[in-house]
């Protein structure tokens, strides 16, 4: 058992080293996060959505009841605890006065701030947004599982989920970067230059987000500069500001954009003081090239059989 055990890890190993699989290596990762984020929306929606639904229903339940127990109270005092009035009302018409009071207490309570639930609070699409959330770790603001299912699916969606994620990204960006940091010519000022120019691209980007915020979703400035740049640090800062699930979603792709922007600066820097270990592709190349020198050359003898003839076999 053992033995296979060791052959399947030696051919898993040897088949990650090959150039297919370098060359192939950012698609594979890319196509599993992408798979990965839709089982976790699937999941979360399906485990949230019939909860979801029945909470909203609950709700309205006890609003409408609560405010027909307020009516009956308010019906009460009027024509009971009156003392210095005369008043003479019968059953009909105070069941008529409660529900005429019960409506003007709704539409007083459609003035007031108040928020319900919403019905499709798990949908799959909202759903979708909170699991790559998650694995931006920006978070979903206020938003959180509401079965316990859902919370330990969570936890572990994100124990898996984000070291995938970024591990992702940062193969991606690093496929982008290397040929530039193999270049000669790029000395350690110029890289310094290099890290103050995708700092500046940065900085334009996430201005940028905060703009198509402002004109797009939110309509305060200062508050649409806020998420832009809280989401770009992969934190979020929960406001009054209602976001619909489209920009919800904006604010995740701009997020990974500027996340992307931020690894760029980590290996750029990296490369200052590690030049030699980043080139990673090349350093596995010297080690071959070194255990081929190391190998010996193989060694050949020459046999002469009955007919005269020779021939070479190896030692």
């Amino acid at each position: 058992m053992l033995e296979r055990v060791k052959a399947s890890t030696s051919r898993l190993t040897s088949a990650t080293r090959s150039p297919c699989f370098h060359l192939w290596s950012p698609v594979i990762l890319v196509l599993l996060t992408t798979v990965f984020i839709l089982f976790g929306a699937t999941c979360f929606s399906v485990f949230n959505g019939p909860t979801q639904h029945s909470i909203v229903s609950k709700w309205y339940i006890n609003k409408s009841s609560e405010r027909r127990q307020f009516a009956k109270l308010i019906s009460s005092r009027i024509f009971n605890d009156t003392r210095n009035l005369l008043i003479i009302i019968d059953k009909e018409q105070t069941n008529r006065v409660q529900v005429l009071l019960s409506e003007s207490l709704k539409g007083y309570e459609d003035k007031l701030p108040i928020t319900p639930p919403y019905r499709h609070e798990w949908s799959w699409f909202n759903s979708f947004n909170f699991a790559y959330s998650l694995l931006l770790t920006v978070g979903g603001g206020l938003k959180v599982p509401i079965t316990v299912g859902s919370q330990i699916f969570a936890i572990f969606y994100c124990l898996i989920g984000i070291p995938l994620f970024y591990s992702t990204l940062a193969l991606i960006v690093y496929r982008l970067i290397s040929p530039v940091l193999k270049w000669q010519s790029l000395t350690c000022s110029r890289r310094f230059l290099l890290i103050l120019f995708i700092f500046g691209c940065f900085i334009l980007w996430t201005l940028l987000i905060g703009i198509c915020l402002y004109y797009q979703v939110l309509n305060d400035f200062w508050l649409s500069m806020l998420h832009a740049f809280t989401g770009s640090l992969t934190v979020q800062i929960p406001s009054r500001a209602q976001i619909t699930s489209c920009g919800v979603l904006f604010l995740n792709f701009a997020a990974t954009i500027s996340v992307s922007f931020l690894l760029l600066i980590l290996l750029v820097s990296l490369s200052i003081f590690f030049p030699k270990e980043l080139l990673i592709h090349e350093t596995e190349k010297a080690v071959e090239e070194k255990l081929e020198r190391l190998t010996p050359p193989p060694k050949f003898q020459v046999i002469v059989d009955e007919a005269g003839e020779s021939k070479l076999t190896t030692a």
